[in-house]
C-alpha cells in the first residue's frame, strides 16, 4: 500500500522526503489537493512530485492520487470492520463475506487493463505455463494447473527452481508465473532471476509494496493484503481471484479463437 511504501522507502531525495513527510503527517490532504498545491506547501515543484510518484510505480500524480483515494477509503472501511471478538458466529460469517467482497473489489481495482491484456495474450500463445510458489500458494497453483490442464495446456507447478529443467526451456514458447504475496520470498526471487537469465517470460503475482520480485518479472498482477488482523485470509482470496481471472480469460479466448 502507498502509505507503507512511503514509510519504508529509503531512496528518496531531500525534496522527495519533504513531500513524503507532508503526506504522512497530512494524510487527508492528498484526497483533494493538486500536485501544484502540494508543491507550494512543501517548497518543492510539481515535477519533483511526479518523479516521486514514478518511484512509487505510478505514471503520474493523478494515477497516484486515484490509488491513494482508493486505499484511504479502504482503510476507513477496515477500521469499521475490524474483527469483533464479542460478535456472534453468524455476524462473524457476515464479516468474512464483507472481507471477500472488499478483497476482490480492491484486487480488481489494481488490475491494469494493458498489463492484463499482455499477460493473457502471452499465455494463450504459450506451449507451456509453469507456476512457482511455496506454502499455501503452492496448493493454489496446483489448483489452477488442474484447471488449465482441462483446456489442454501443458502446465506444472514447482516450489523451487531446477537448473537442469530451466535449461531445457525455450524462451519463445514458455511462460513462468511466480507467486509471492510479500514479494520477498528468496526462493521465488532466485527462481525469477534464473528464468530471466534464460529469457523466459515471467509473470509475478505479488505485492505492490515490496517491488523486488515485481521488478524482476516482465509483468505483474498485484495481490491485496488488506486488514492486517485477517491478512492471511485476504491475500489468499486475492491470489485465488487473480488465478481465476487468468483461467476465465483463457477459457474465453480459446472458445473465441480456437487454435
Amino acid at each position: 500500500m502507498i502509505i507503507q511504501q512511503l514509510q519504508e522507502g529509503t531512496n528518496f531525495t531531500h525534496q522527495e522526503k519533504a513531500i513524503v513527510l507532508f503526506i504522512l503527517e497530512n494524510r487527508e490532504s492528498i484526497l483533494d489537493k493538486t500536485a501544484k498545491e502540494i508543491a507550494a506547501i512543501t517548497l518543492t515543484s510539481p515535477a519533483t512530485i511526479n518523479r516521486l510518484c514514478k518511484k512509487l510505480g505510478f505514471t503520474s500524480y493523478h494515477e497516484f492520487q486515484l490509488q491513494y483515494v482508493s486505499e484511504y477509503a479502504q482503510s476507513i472501511k477496515n477500521d469499521q470492520t475490524k474483527l469483533d471478538v464479542t460478535a456472534s458466529n453468524i455476524d462473524l460469517s457476515k464479516t468474512v463475506e464483507g472481507l471477500y467482497q472488499e478483497t476482490v473489489r480492491h484486487t480488481q481495482a489494481m488490475l491494469k487493463k494493458a498489463s492484463l491484456n499482455r499477460v493473457i495474450n502471452r499465455l494463450i500463445h504459450s506451449k507451456r505455463i509453469d507456476f512457482y510458489a511455496s506454502d499455501m500458494n503452492y496448493t493454489r497453483a496446483q489448483g489452477i494447473c488442474l484447471k488449465l490442464s482441462s483446456l489442454g495446456i501443458n502446465t506444472q507447478v514447482f516450489n523451487t527452481y531446477n537448473d537442469f529443467y530451466i535449461a531445457t526451456l525455450s524462451d519463445d514458447d514458455s511462460v513462468a508465473v511466480i507467486i509471492s504475496h510479500s514479494g520477498k520470498n528468496s526462493v521465488m526471487i532466485n527462481a525469477a532471476m534464473e528464468l530471466r537469465r534464460k529469457n523466459i517470460y515471467t509473470i509475478a503475482l505479488t505485492s505492490n509494496v515490496n517491488r523486488e520480485l515485481d521488478l524482476l518479472c516482465n509483468e505483474s498482477l498485484y495481490i491485496y493484503s488488506g486488514n492486517y488482523e485477517l491478512t492471511s485470509l485476504q491475500y489468499g482470496v486475492s491470489v485465488d481471484y487473480l488465478l481465476d481471472v487468468i483461467f476465465t480469460c483463457l477459457v474465453a479466448r480459446k472458445r473465441k479463437d480456437p487454435f
